[in-house]
C-alpha cells in the first residue's frame, strides 16, 4: 500500500511544483518588470534642447494639476531642499522632524505659458507644512475660473509622540488641510483642517465638492520591514480610499477641533499600495493607482450624492512596465475623427528598486518613464488590444528625478503650423524642479 501510495504521490508532488514554480515564476518576472531590477534608465532624446525647460522655484512638488478654466498649474512643493530627505512619511523617512518647523512647505501656481511659478501667501495658517497630494475644486458660488478650494494633505509630526513622549501613537498626525483662493491673488486662505481615524496614510485627494473628497491611503504599516515586504508583495491588498465629509469651516477654526463635524467610510478596499487618485473621462469615472504594482485601475463613483458615503467599484486594471503614481486625464481638445489624443497620464520610476537608499540622498538620481494609456485604434501597434500604452517621456533622472505627477496642457494647433503639440508637465517627489517638455502628438500614432 506504501509503494502504491508513493507511486500516485510523485506525480503529484511534480505537479504541484511545476504549477508553483509558475505561478512565482510569472510574479518574480512581473515584479522584476515593474520594480526595474534589470533596466538601465534611459536619457530623453528630444529633437532639440529647447524642448525641455526646467521650472525655477519647484523643489519637491509631489503633485500637479492643470485648472483648464483659470489656465493655470497648481501644486504643493516643499521648497527646502533637505527637509525631504530628512522627514517624508510616505517614504518612511522619519529621521528628524525639527526641520518641518523651521521650513515649511508651500502652495504654487505656474502659468504653462510663461513657465513661471509664484508661491502663494499663506492667510491663518501657521503650523508646518509637509507636502504630498492636492487637488482643486471650484467653488460653486463663483464663476467657473474665479475662485477654487484647495485641498492638501499634510504629513505634521505627531506632537503626542514628539511633544509629549507617547509611543503608542504614529510618529506623523496626517491631516488634509483646506484652503480657498481667489484666481489672481497673491494670498490663499486657509479654511480648516480635517483629521479622522481612517486617515492613516493619506496620500492623493480627489475632491467631490468644498466639503467632500476621496482620500487614498498608500500603506498598512508606516515603517519597517513589513512596509517593504507590503510594498514588494503585490498580494498585500491591505490598503484603502476614504471618503470624508466635514462642515466646512469659517477660517478661524482651531487645530485643535480639525476632527470636529468629519465623518468618514470605506469607499474602496483591498488595494494594493493605493496611491494616486484622480478624475477619469466622465463625471463619475474616477482614476486610482496601485504604485508599487504598476497597475492603473479604472473605476466609477457610487452614491446618490456627495454628502452622502460613496464607493468606488472598479471596472478594469491595466498594467504598465514601472510603478506608477498620480494619475490625471487628458481630454483632447482638438480631437476630431482621424485623430484623437485623449487619455490617462501616468508617470512613475524606471528603477524603483533603488529608491530606498536614495531616499535620503539629495544628490541621487531615480530614473522616470511618463505613460498615455488610450483606447486602442485601427492604425495602433496592436489594435486587437482594448488600451495601447505609449511612453511618452522617459530621463534618467539627471533632467526631473522620481516622476510622481505628470500633466498634458494642449497647445493651440493654430500656432504651431497646424502640428498638434502639447506641453507635458512633469514633477517628482524628489525633484529638485519640475520640467515642461513640448511633445509632438503626431509622433505617437494617435
Amino acid at each position: 500500500m506504501a509503494a502504491r501510495r508513493s507511486f500516485y504521490l510523485a506525480p503529484l508532488v511534480l505537479l504541484s511544483a511545476v504549477l508553483i514554480s509558475y505561478y512565482y515564476g510569472a510574479t518574480l518576472k512581473r515584479t522584476s518588470l515593474v520594480l526595474g531590477l534589470f533596466r538601465i534608465p534611459a536619457k530623453h532624446s528630444l529633437a532639440s534642447p529647447d524642448d525641455l525647460v526646467r521650472i525655477e522655484g519647484t523643489a519637491h512638488c509631489e503633485d500637479l494639476h492643470y485648472h483648464e478654466p483659470s489656465g493655470l498649474l497648481f501644486t504643493a512643493c516643499e521648497d527646502a531642499q533637505t527637509t525631504r530627505h530628512l522627514w517624508f512619511p510616505p517614504l518612511g523617512i522619519f529621521d528628524d522632524h525639527l526641520p518641518t518647523a523651521r521650513d515649511r512647505g508651500s502652495l504654487k501656481i505656474i502659468d504653462p505659458k510663461t513657465l513661471k511659478a509664484r508661491s502663494l501667501r499663506f492667510e491663518n495658517f501657521e503650523k508646518p507644512f509637509v507636502t504630498h497630494g492636492i487637488d482643486v475644486f471650484d467653488d460653486p458660488r463663483r464663476n467657473k475660473g474665479e475662485a477654487i478650494y484647495i485641498f492638501a494633505v499634510n504629513h505634521v509630526p505627531n506632537v503626542e509622540y514628539y511633544g509629549k513622549g507617547r509611543r503608542d501613537v504614529s510618529k506623523s498626525r496626517s491631516v488634509v488641510e483646506i484652503f480657498h483662493y481667489t484666481i489672481g491673488s497673491d494670498s490663499v486662505k486657509h479654511i480648516r483642517t480635517v483629521w479622522h481615524p481612517l486617515l492613516t496614510t493619506p496620500n492623493d485627494i480627489l475632491a467631490l465638492s468644498p466639503e467632500s473628497f476621496l482620500v487614498t491611503n498608500d500603506h498598512f504599516y508606516r515603517e519597517g520591514v513589513m512596509r517593504q515586504i507590503e510594498d514588494l508583495h503585490f498580494g498585500a491588498r491591505w490598503t484603502d480610499t476614504v471618503h470624508v465629509r466635514f462642515l466646512p469651516g469659517d477660517g478661524t477654526t482651531a487645530a485643535k477641533h480639525d476632527a470636529d463635524g468629519v465623518e468618514a467610510s470605506v469607499a474602496l478596499g483591498n488595494m494594493h499600495n493605493n496611491n494616486g487618485i484622480g478624475r477619469g473621462k466622465g463625471p463619475r469615472d474616477v482614476l486610482v493607482t496601485s504604485a508599487s504594482s504598476g497597475v492603473l485601475h479604472l473605476g466609477t463613483r457610487d452614491g446618490s450624492s456627495t454628502g452622502a458615503p460613496q464607493t468606488i467599484k472598479i471596472t478594469e486594471t491595466i498594467e504598465l512596465d514601472s510603478t506608477i503614481d498620480n494619475p490625471s486625464y487628458f481630454a483632447d481638445p482638438y480631437a476630431n475623427g482621424t485623430f484623437d489624443a485623449s487619455g490617462v497620464v501616468v508617470c512613475g520610476l524606471s528603477r524603483a528598486v533603488d529608491i530606498l537608499k536614495n531616499g535620503r540622498i539629495p544628490d541621487a538620481v531615480d530614473g522616470i518613464m511618463v505613460w498615455m494609456v488610450s483606447p486602442s485604434g485601427p492604425g495602433d501597434t496592436n489594435p486587437t488590444e482594448k488600451w495601447t500604452k505609449r511612453l511618452l517621456f522617459q530621463d534618467d533622472g539627471t533632467a526631473v528625478r522620481s516622476c510622481s505627477a505628470a500633466v498634458l496642457v494642449p497647445n493651440e494647433p493654430s500656432a504651431q503650423d497646424g502640428r498638434r503639440q502639447a506641453q507635458l508637465f512633469v514633477t517628482g517627489f524628489l525633484s529638485n524642479n519640475m520640467a515642461s517638455i513640448t511633445l509632438n502628438l503626431g509622433d505617437y500614432g494617435f
